[in-house]
């Protein structure tokens, strides 16, 4: 055999070797990431279970308690927010680790404006046109604690499509103050 392609085949196997290794090293990490994540979720569970407690009032005694919890996260996996959804109401209270305060741009001018104020308009031309009652019409509540916002509640967003641009336009908002930031 030539000595050109014995040092090819040792390079075409080191090079196998090395695809192997990295195939295995890749392996390994997706697990420790899911692993990760799932701590990530328990730590945020309880971080919303004790540091948001104090914030949220008592239910009123005739609603439902079908509550249900979802964290907003941004595209690098840190919370944003947690929500919590009632029979017609959306609660969702803002990681007090992002300061958003009422003159903040996405924020009044995007959020509450663009898209809230958007969609209270069109319900309130539905009950103009007799399509919609007076009382299923879009409404919400930012909470504020001095002048740092803290939580919007909204209610009446009547379906899953409106919910989810809410969503996504809280997430959104949150994601570039956060972003900011950096």
């Amino acid at each position: 055999m030539a000595p050109g392609l014995q040092a090819e085949d040792a390079e075409v196997k080191r090079l196998a070797e090395l695809k192997t290794y990295l195939e295995q090293r890749l392996s390994d990490l997706e697990k420790e990431a899911e692993a990760v994540r799932s701590l990530l979720e328990l730590v945020d569970r309880e971080l919303v279970a004790k540091s948001f407690k104090k914030a949220q009032p008592p239910p009123e005694p005739a609603e439902k308690e079908l509550a249900s919890l979802k964290m907003i996260r941004s595209r690098s996996g840190s919370l944003l927010a947690t929500m919590t959804l009632k029979e017609k109401e959306a609660r969702i209270v803002f990681n007090p680790e992002i300061r958003v305060t009422q003159d903040m741009r996405p924020f009044s001018s995007f959020l509450l404006r663009k898209v809230l104020d958007s969609m209270r308009e069109a319900d309130l031309q539905k009950v103009a046109e007799g399509k919609l009652e007076q009382s299923s019409v879009l409404s919400y509540e930012v909470v504020y604690d001095g002048d740092v916002a803290r939580e919007i509640v909204v209610k009446n967003y009547r379906d899953e499509a409106r919910l989810r641009e809410i969503v996504n336009s809280v997430k959104w908002t949150l994601d570039t103050i956060a972003s900011s930031y950096k």
